[in-house]
């Protein structure tokens, strides 16, 4: 489940395209690396600037991106309709894969590097109709009763979840013991939706229109983490033309970021036969922060050079070193669509998001008053 493809850089999660500063080192140690031809050993230690730009940055990419969309998708509004208030539970996540990357410095080769993002939220949800918290009635008021107020829906959402907890830490070991997280996670924001056009429905419940809806909202993602993963999968490296290899390792990483999104768009869905609602919207969001890594992995390297008609194998140790800050992006577009589904006073909602490559899914459960 946890493949090194995949958890091993799970660091790289919720960092920020626009990189400030990323410095890499390579370091090569023992017999493997003492057969290695001069040139190719100072390849190696030179090749931390090609990891950077070719590997590194389009790491960050994937995966900030990839956590900001997360952080906006977690408000679990849906339609945008509210007739009293609503409390419920969501988890929100995100994710892309794209194609495996081969890092080329020179003469030499590191293969099949993953290149994913991913993330994933849970989240404690709440929202309340202004009209009605101020005493004017539900928003489903006859006309006569009506308040400008019904219009505004406020949505709230929050969740701390802390990795040391006894019960995740025996869940982790379940299903992968060479893996060891720690700290933590905080997320909290609100949105408040103004109904430009009002929802309005035929008199037998069969259809109703929700009305075209404009929100604004401020959400905050907190992260810090620690991962330790220890695996024995060995990815192949190709050191000039004479010298082949393979490298298995630990993964240590400590991970601190902030993130603020102030996402804005605009909703509308229609209501079938009560029981479903279909809904769909556009928006952008704005995105301020900070992020710092240090990243590290270490591991035994076998490497066999060939040089004629000899073969000489021998093994030794490769260690990757990364530290950085950084900023996540300035603006991100989305569309969003879903269902919602109505059994009584329960609600179930799926919701789904993308921006360009990336996808996240909210899904929910919510009891309406």
């Amino acid at each position: 489940m946890y493949s090194l493809r995949y958890i091993s850089f799970l660091v790289f999660i919720y960092l920020g395209i626009s990189i400030q500063s990323l410095h890499s080192q390579v370091i090569c140690s023992g017999s493997a690396c003492d057969i290695l031809p001069s040139s190719i050993r100072t390849q190696l230690t030179a090749s931390s600037s090609a990891l950077e730009t070719q590997y590194v940055d389009k790491v960050l990419e994937s995966m900030v991106e990839s956590a900001v969309l997360t952080n906006i998708n977690s408000a679990m509004m849906g339609p945008g309709l509210v007739n009293r208030f609503q409390v419920g539970a969501s988890i929100s996540a995100a994710g892309q894969k794209k194609e495996d990357i081969t890092v080329v410095y020179r003469d030499l080769n590191f293969n099949n590097l993953p290149n994913v993002g991913a993330t994933i939220t849970p989240n404690i949800n709440l929202a309340f109709n202004l009209g009605w918290i101020l005493g004017h009635g539900p928003s489903d008021s006859p006309e006569e009763n009506a308040h400008y107020l019904h219009r505004f829906n406020v949505y709230l959402h929050g969740f701390q979840y802390n990795f040391s907890n006894g019960d995740v830490q025996d869940l982790i070991k379940r299903q992968q013991d060479n893996l060891q997280l720690g700290g933590g996670i905080s997320n909290y924001g609100a949105m408040i939706r103004f109904h430009v056009f009002p929802s309005y429905g035929d008199e037998y419940g069969v259809f109703e229109f929700s009305g075209i809806s404009l929100g604004l909202g401020l959400h905050y993602l907190k992260q810090d983490l620690n991962i330790i993963y220890s695996d024995s999968t060995r990815q192949t490296l190709a050191l000039g033309s004479t010298a082949t290899g393979t490298w298995s390792g630990d993964t240590n990483f400590r991970f601190k970021s902030t993130v603020t999104s102030v996402p804005m768009d605009v909703r509308t869905g229609f209501r079938f036969f009560y029981f479903m609602t279909l809904f769909a919207g556009v928006g952008t969001s704005l995105n301020f922060g900070s992020s710092s890594l240090d990243f590290s992995r270490s591991g035994p390297l076998a490497l066999t050079v060939t040089n004629g008609t000899n073969t000489l194998s021998q093994s030794g140790t490769l260690s990757l070193a990364l530290n950085g800050k950084a900023n996540p992006p300035n603006s991100m577009g989305y569309v969003v669509g879903g269902l919602e589904f109505n059994l009584l006073f329960l609600k179930v909602l799926v919701e789904g998001m993308a921006s360009k490559n990336i996808q996240s899914a909210n899904v929910g459960l919510k009891i309406a008053f």
